[in-house]
């Protein structure tokens, strides 16, 4: 009988996954890392095949330089859905491969540093991303806010995964150094499955967080008066209630800065100190509030009226429906349609605190 490692079977699943996510994009602005990232695991789970299936030795030299990659692609995803990177090409040169380039010298002249280096690169790129996340999801700048939340915790995830991939490079580590080596394959097979959760929520990212191009001018600096919260929130109102700006599908807090003329950080901090609310669910709040008036006020299809409001996709529109209303939309339309058609019936008051993103 063939013996066929379970790590291929993992390296052929990154594949398809892979394969699924491309087909599955149609848009140009695609996330290459997080695509890379699929590849590239592909590969390291290929070459752990061959290690510990087949005892190919000289797989242990590239495995750890490839591992090296793994967070810097991990890290250029997050960055391609929470800011436009404007560092000079040599610096990210230098942040993205001086890990691989030092472990890679550490293979020709110091073998035993390398594995406390890969897991120095997994932790830092971990921390580093765990912090470009406090500001919650208003720190995803570029993503529509559509799917801010899923972003923010697939996002968040794949930061854990990083740390679980630092626990097991040291458990790794200090197995050879105790010579406890029989629970070597077990570990390995756990951190594939790690792995695999860990592409699945890139690819959530890669396919999901489409960042739509820069197309306005930067915002002007204003004055401290401008900068009042109370200024800013009733510049918001207006672009929300006279120009519907929530219904740009594409809508993101960098968008929703340009067009107010007002820096992202304020908006944000205003929205926040104002309803309690993250830009995501202030948004969203008037999307809403406009989708259970057309529920109500005509017959449409729940998905017609999902892209009119803004919503790219039902899950996150049945999702903040729920939220805001404590219903699904179809039991929204059961419940109200029949009220509005009774002229003696009160106001339709379920839905009206979601205006302003308020529940």
């Amino acid at each position: 009988m063939i013996f066929i490692p379970i790590e291929f079977m993992f390296s052929a699943q990154m594949m398809f996954l892979f394969i699924h996510v491309v087909r599955n994009d149609d848009t140009a602005n695609k996330n290459k890392p997080f695509l890379l990232l699929i590849l590239l695991s592909a590969v390291q789970s290929f070459l752990l095949g061959l290690r510990w299936g087949y005892d190919v030795e000289a797989t242990s030299y590239i495995v750890p330089i490839l591992a090296t990659l793994l967070p810097a692609l991990v890290y250029a995803g997050v960055l391609n859905v929470i800011e436009r990177d404007r560092w000079p090409l040599a610096q990210r040169m230098v942040v993205y491969y001086l890990p691989t380039v030092l472990v890679v010298g550490l293979t020709l002249f110091w073998r035993e540093a390398v594995d406390i280096v890969v897991v120095i690169t997994f932790l830092a790129y971990a921390v580093v991303i765990l912090r470009l996340l406090l500001p919650g999801t208003d720190a995803l700048g570029i993503t529509p806010l559509d799917g801010a939340d899923s972003t923010y915790r697939a996002i968040f995830f794949a930061a854990l995964s990083l740390l679980s991939f630092a626990l097991i490079d040291t458990i790794l580590f200090l197995s050879f150094i105790w010579k406890h080596v029989d629970h070597v394959p077990s570990v390995i097979l756990f951190a594939n499955f790690a792995a695999l959760v860990m592409l699945g929520l890139a690819a959530t990212l890669a396919s999901n967080s489409k960042t739509p191009p820069q197309d306005t001018p930067q915002p002007r600096r204003l004055d401290e008066e401008e900068l009042s919260g109370s200024a800013t929130i009733q510049r918001i109102e207006e672009l929300m209630n006279d120009d519907h700006v929530y219904r740009d599908a594409n809508l993101n807090l960098e968008r929703l800065a340009r067009k107010a003329l007002i820096p992202s950080r304020q908006i944000s901090q205003a929205i926040n100190r104002s309803v309690g609310m993250n830009v995501s669910q202030y948004v969203n709040g008037y999307r809403i509030a406009e989708a259970c008036d057309l529920l109500q006020a005509t017959r449409r299809s729940v998905t017609d009226i999902m892209f009119d409001v803004g919503f790219q996709t039902k899950s996150n529109f049945n999702r903040e429906f729920r939220r805001v209303t404590g219903m699904t939309p179809q039991a929204w339309r059961m419940k109200y349609t029949p009220a509005a058609e009774d002229p003696t019936a009160g106001p339709n008051t379920g839905c009206a605190a979601a205006q302003g993103g308020t529940t």
